[in-house]
C-alpha cells in the first residue's frame, strides 16, 4: 500500500509543507518496498515507524506523532489474571491476582517488532488506575493503586477493589470456575530505542537482539483482563483515522554496525584517526565507549566502596574494643599506684611514730595531720618530702609535751609539773582566805617566832 502526501497527516503533524510531506512519503515507501522485497513481516507498520523516526530527526518540532492505538496495548503470553477468595471472618473476600507484564519479550508485535518495556522507566502519574475488560472503558472491572514491580514483573497491587458491575461480577465468577483470562497493559512511550537487525541491547537483565524495540520510558495508563485473541483485528484497523493517537516520543536507533564493532576495531579507528576526526565521524561510538567506561568505573567504585565501608566498620569496632581495654588497664594501673602510695605513706608513719615519744594510743590521730596525697605530683610520690613533713609533725607534738616518759604511765613530766604548781597555788589561796576570816573575827593570832 504505497502512500501519498494526502496520507501523511494521519501519522505525523510535523510534516506541514508539501516538501516535508513528500520527504515523509519517500522514506515510508522506500522502507515498505525494501521490507517486502526481503520477505519481511509487518512491513506497513515498520515503514510508518521508521519514516516518523527518520523524518523527526531532520524536522525538529514539538508536535506530536500519530501512533495506532492498538500499538499501545499489549497481550503478554506469559501474563494472566484470576481471582482468589480468601477467608475474611464469616465471609470470603475476592482478591485480584494479576501479572500485567512479565518483563520479557512481547514477540512479533505487528508495529514494534519484538518489544520489551524497561521496568525501570515505567512512570505512574496517578494514585489510582482502572482495571478494564479488553481495554474497553465502558467495561469496568476494578480500581487499583499504584502497580508494583516485583521479581522482574509488573503486578497488580494487593489493594484492588472490585466494582459492582456486570463485567466485574462475570469476571469473578468465570475466573473462580477456572476460565483462563490473560492480562494486558495500555501505556504511552516517551522514549523508544529501536534495535536494527544484527544489533542488540540490554533490558530488564537480559540481552535483546534486533530487529526489536525497547520502551525505555513510558507512562502506565491501565491494565485489562482479556480473552486470548481479543486484538486479532487490531492490525487491520490500525491505519484508520479513528484508531490513531497523538504521542510525543523520542526514538534512537542502535544500528547493526555499531554493535558489531569489536575492541580491536575500535583501537584501529583510534590509530588511524585524530581525536577530533573520531568525535566528528563516530560520535555515537565515542559516546558508547564513554558510557561503557563510566559504567565499569561506577561498578568498580561501588564494589571498592562496599569493601572499604566493611573494613572501616570492622576497624571502628576493633578500635572501640581496644579503647575499652586500654581504659580498663589505665584504671587498674591508677588503683594499683594509689595503693602503693598509701602503703608507702603508712610505712613511713608506722616507723617514725614507733621511734617517737608520742603515746601509741595517739598514733592514728597524729597520722591524720599529714596526708600523703599532698605529696603526689605527676603520678609520683615524693617519699622524702613526705618523711620530712612527718618528722616536723611528730616534733611539734613532742615539743608541746605529748610524750610518754614513764613506762606504764599515761602522764608526761610537763603534766606532773603543772599539777604540782596548781596544788601550791590552791594552798596559798586557802591560807589567804583563812587570814581574812581571822581578822574579821577579831581573834588575835600570835606571831611565830
Amino acid at each position: 500500500m504505497p502512500w501519498g502526501t494526502s496520507d501523511v497527516s494521519r501519522y505525523t503533524k510535523k510534516a506541514k509543507t508539501a516538501a516535508q510531506k513528500k520527504k515523509w512519503v519517500s522514506i515510508a515507501n522506500g522502507v515498505l518496498k525494501d521490507c517486502q522485497t526481503k520477505g519481511g513481516k509487518n512491513c506497513e507498520a515498520k515503514a510508518i515507524r521508521i519514516a516518523n523516526s527518520k523524518f523527526n530527526k531532520e524536522i525538529v518540532m514539538k508536535e506530536e506523532t500519530k501512533v495506532p492505538k492498538g500499538a499501545l496495548r499489549f497481550v503478554d503470553q506469559d501474563c494472566h489474571a484470576h481471582v482468589e477468595f480468601v477467608d475474611d471472618g464469616d465471609k470470603k473476600t475476592p482478591k485480584l491476582k494479576m501479572v500485567a507484564y512479565s518483563g520479557g519479550v512481547i514477540k512479533g508485535h505487528w508495529y514494534w517488532d519484538n518489544l520489551a518495556i524497561d521496568l525501570t522507566g515505567i512512570q505512574f502519574k496517578q494514585s489510582k488506575f482502572p482495571v478494564l475488560e479488553n481495554h474497553d472503558t465502558s467495561r469496568k472491572i476494578a480500581v487499583i493503586g499504584k502497580p508494583v514491580i516485583e521479581g522482574g514483573k509488573l503486578l497488580a497491587p494487593e489493594n484492588a477493589k472490585f466494582l459492582s458491575t456486570e463485567e466485574s461480577e462475570e469476571f469473578q465468577k468465570l475466573s473462580s470456575e477456572g476460565f483462563p483470562y490473560q492480562s494486558s497493559i495500555y501505556a504511552k512511550p516517551s522514549n523508544v530505542e529501536r534495535i536494527e537487525d544484527g544489533a542488540s541491547a540490554k533490558v530488564n537483565g537480559f540481552t535483546m537482539k534486533g530487529p526489536a524495540s525497547i520502551w525505555r520510558k513510558c507512562e502506565f495508563k491501565e491494565m485489562s483482563v482479556c480473552v486470548f485473541g481479543w486484538d486479532s483485528n487490531t492490525k487491520a484497523s490500525a491505519f484508520s483515522r479513528e484508531e490513531t493517537e497523538d504521542i510525543d516520543y523520542s526514538e534512537n536507533v542502535i544500528p547493526a554496525e555499531k554493535s558489531a564493532l569489536t575492541i580491536n576495531q575500535r583501537k584501529e579507528v583510534n590509530v588511524e584517526m585524530t581525536r577530533d576526526e573520531l568525535i566528528e565521524k563516530h560520535s555515537e561510538l565515542v559516546q558508547e565507549i564513554v558510557d561503557e567506561a563510566i559504567a565499569k568505573s561506577e561498578e568498580k567504585f561501588a564494589e571498592e566502596r562496599k569493601d572499604l565501608n566493611a573494613k572501616l566498620a570492622a576497624e571502628k569496632e576493633a578500635n572501640t574494643a581496644m579503647s575499652e581495654r586500654v581504659q580498663k588497664l589505665e584504671k587498674n594501673d591508677l588503683i594499683r599506684r594509689e595503693q602503693e602510695f598509701k602503703s608507702s605513706a603508712n610505712s613511713v608513719w608506722a616507723k617514725k611514730l614507733s621511734d617517737s615519744k608520742i603515746p601509741s594510743h595517739l598514733h592514728d590521730k597524729v597520722s591524720g595531720f599529714v596526708r600523703y596525697a599532698k605529696f603526689v605530683k605527676d603520678d609520683s610520690f615524693d617519699v622524702s618530702a613526705f618523711g620530712e613533713a612527718v618528722d616536723a609533725e611528730i616534733k611539734d607534738w613532742e615539743d608541746k609535751g605529748v610524750i610518754d616518759t614513764v613506762i606504764g604511765s599515761g602522764f608526761s613530766e610537763k603534766e606532773i609539773d603543772q599539777s604540782a604548781q596548781a596544788e601550791e597555788a590552791l594552798l596559798n589561796e586557802n591560807i589567804s582566805i583563812v587570814d581574812r576570816l581571822v581578822k574579821k573575827s577579831g581573834v588575835k593570832v600570835p606571831k611565830e617566832d
